[in-house]
């Protein structure tokens, strides 16, 4: 039992060692300033790259391309084009802002907790999280560098709870504005369905049923 429980320790404290940065957010990291970088939430949005006291930093929101395009990351000059001109899989590869991904496959990656800056993840083995606390004298986590500082500007704040969000074909998510409905992705599209006879979505199950309903967020 002891042994076991020494086992853990260690393998928890080499994962904190050897920890990297991962975060579902705007890259502007080796760009020029006015550089147009991918929304990676959504195939249709990009950011413009600012730089400012020498950090290069994505703009505080982003923009969306016209009606029927999307964001085109790989041409020469990255540019919104048309959706019908887009290879296979334009639109894949799109990541939750408000759900830390700690898969199996990624330990030792470290994110920031979705809604609180004064807290991170440390993502361990077997797809397991370990919640940190940043200490008193530096309480916000930057989600850029993976330190804990005393800058409040720096808070991870991608994630609005009250907007769906689409990650891959198939997928199935809740409405946070009802209870009763939810969506069926296609990125960069989703349709709305509405439970029968006044049953409640569960997004654990992917099933309408006579669940509690539990509505994210007031229309």
């Amino acid at each position: 039992m002891a042994t076991a429980i020494l086992s853990s320790l260690f393998l928890l404290l080499a994962t904190l060692v050897c920890s990297s940065i991962q975060v579902c957010a705007p890259d502007c990291t080796g760009v020029d300033p006015g550089t147009l970088v991918r929304d990676p939430t959504d195939c249709t949005r990009y950011y413009a790259c600012l730089s400012i006291n020498g950090e290069m930093i994505p703009s505080d929101v982003p923009t969306d391309c016209p009606d029927g395009q999307y964001f085109n990351p790989s041409h020469t000059i990255p540019r919104c084009d048309p959706i019908e001109t887009g290879m296979e899989g334009y639109c894949t590869n799109l990541c939750n802002p408000c759900v830390p991904d700690c898969r199996a496959d990624n330990p030792g990656t470290v994110q920031p907790h979705t809604v609180l800056c004064n807290e991170y993840y440390v993502c361990l083995e077997g797809g397991h999280t370990l919640l940190e606390t940043c200490p008193s004298e530096n309480p916000y986590y930057d989600f850029r560098t993976g330190d804990c500082q005393s800058d409040n500007t720096l808070c991870y704040n991608y994630c609005d709870p009250c907007v769906p969000h689409c990650t891959y074909d198939g997928e199935s998510v809740s409405d946070p504005l009802d209870c009763h409905s939810f969506y069926v992705c296609s990125p960069p599209n989703m349709a709305h369905f509405l439970c029968p006879s006044g049953l409640v979505y569960d997004p654990v199950t992917t099933q309408c049923g006579t669940f509690a309903c539990n509505t994210l967020c007031a229309k």
